[in-house]
């Protein structure tokens, strides 16, 4: 009885902490997200007035000089502030689709190292489906945030279709197409989180395989459409995500070899 006792406190504690965690994480991104979408409103409401513009001005006097030169070069770059004709659109849009590759790898590292059982003792369950979960989902984000940023840019020319309908892009349909379906394809297994109890976990477990077949498509969609591929830190950037995935998808299955001769 006492036994049960000691283990049952510890079940409570380890549950109690782990709500904390999840408690804390959804309040404090709940307040920056109200103080962000507060900071936007009143940025709209007057610019020349707003809190936002103030924080900038008063930032920007204590710069040191030659920071302060470079920042104003690569705003006059970029075309800021944003029209339909400056670059702006096309350097928001390359820095979307990076972030989202690396969310996707590292999404697709985690669900790997989860099945391989190599962080089992190190991050409490919850935890590391959660956290599963949560990179899977900002990858979608900034992927979409990728795609709908280039409406803006009237130089390429993208329209609603050419970003929902793949391969009829004016730019690299090819590769923009297999990018649209990769994301299709991280899409839908974002959102088997929400119906693995009802399809079983064996299902959701098969339809997983799909994530490595998404990964596949849009780093061949980085590598052949991504006006940054050609840069030496791009290139070791690809090279770095994809071996390593390589690497554990073997030892994954290494791993599955050892299980089924025991």
């Amino acid at each position: 009885m006492v036994a049960q006792s000691k283990i049952s406190t510890q079940s409570d504690a380890k549950t109690l902490h782990n709500v904390m965690l999840v408690g804390s994480g959804v309040f404090f991104g709940s307040v920056a997200a109200l103080v962000a979408f507060w900071l936007w409103f009143d940025y709209q409401t007057d610019p020349q007035r707003s809190l936002l513009a103030i924080l900038s001005v008063n930032f920007v006097a204590v710069m040191p000089a030659p920071l302060k030169e470079y920042i104003g070069y690569q705003a006059q770059l970029m075309g800021l502030p944003l029209t339909g004709q400056t670059s702006a659109f096309w350097y928001m849009a390359r820095a979307g689709g990076i972030v989202g590759y690396l969310l996707l790898w590292l999404s697709t590292v985690w669900g790997l190292t989860l099945s391989s059982r190599v962080t089992s003792g190190l991050v409490p369950a919850p935890i590391a489906y959660g956290l599963h979960e949560f990179l899977s989902i900002l990858a979608i984000l900034f992927s979409v945030l990728h795609a709908v940023v280039l409406l803006g840019d009237e130089y390429i020319s993208f329209n609603i279709f050419h970003l929902a309908i793949p391969f009829t892009a004016p730019y690299e349909p090819l590769w923009t197409g297999l990018g649209t379906i990769g994301l299709y394809f991280s899409a839908a297994m974002t959102g088997s989180f929400y119906i693995r109890k009802h399809i079983g976990q064996k299902v959701w477990r098969a339809l997983h395989y799909f994530t490595f077949a998404a990964f596949l498509l849009v780093l061949g969609h980085g590598i052949m459409a991504g006006t940054d591929s050609s840069l030496a830190v791009i290139k070791l950037m690809y090279l770095g995500t994809g071996f390593s995935v390589l690497f554990l998808v073997y030892y994954r299955l290494f791993t599955l070899k050892i299980k089924e001769k025991k």
